[in-house]
């Protein structure tokens, strides 16, 4: 599987959108009791507070979307590339699955 490079890129901008999403909901839900963090690496900057724990994920991301673009000839920085937006398009889901659960529940 090889993308073409702007594919390649709206792949990294899309993770990136969606990982902003993911962060600033996360907070939302563990914020409100509505949910918990999964990732126990993360769990641990969010119990640091919330500006380490959006500094950290919003960071990472971005980092590792920069050496997937350095990276952009390489057959590997394409699976990876479409792995993780497929990973993310799952964690939106599972977001709007919260989402649809305590606005329903509320009503």
């Amino acid at each position: 599987m090889k993308f073409n490079e702007n594919t390649f890129a709206w792949l990294l901008i899309s993770i990136i959108l969606l990982n902003y999403v993911d962060a600033f909901l996360t907070l939302s839900w563990v914020s409100t009791g509505f949910a918990v963090e999964t990732n126990p690496i993360m769990n641990g900057w969010l119990d640091l507070g919330a500006i380490p724990f959006l500094c950290v994920k919003l960071l990472f991301v971005i980092v590792a979307a920069y050496l997937l673009w350095m990276f952009r000839k390489n057959k590997l920085a394409h699976i990876l590339v479409f792995g993780v937006f497929l990973l993310y398009l799952c964690v939106f889901f599972i977001h709007c699955d919260i989402a649809y659960k305590i606005f329903v529940n509320s009503c």
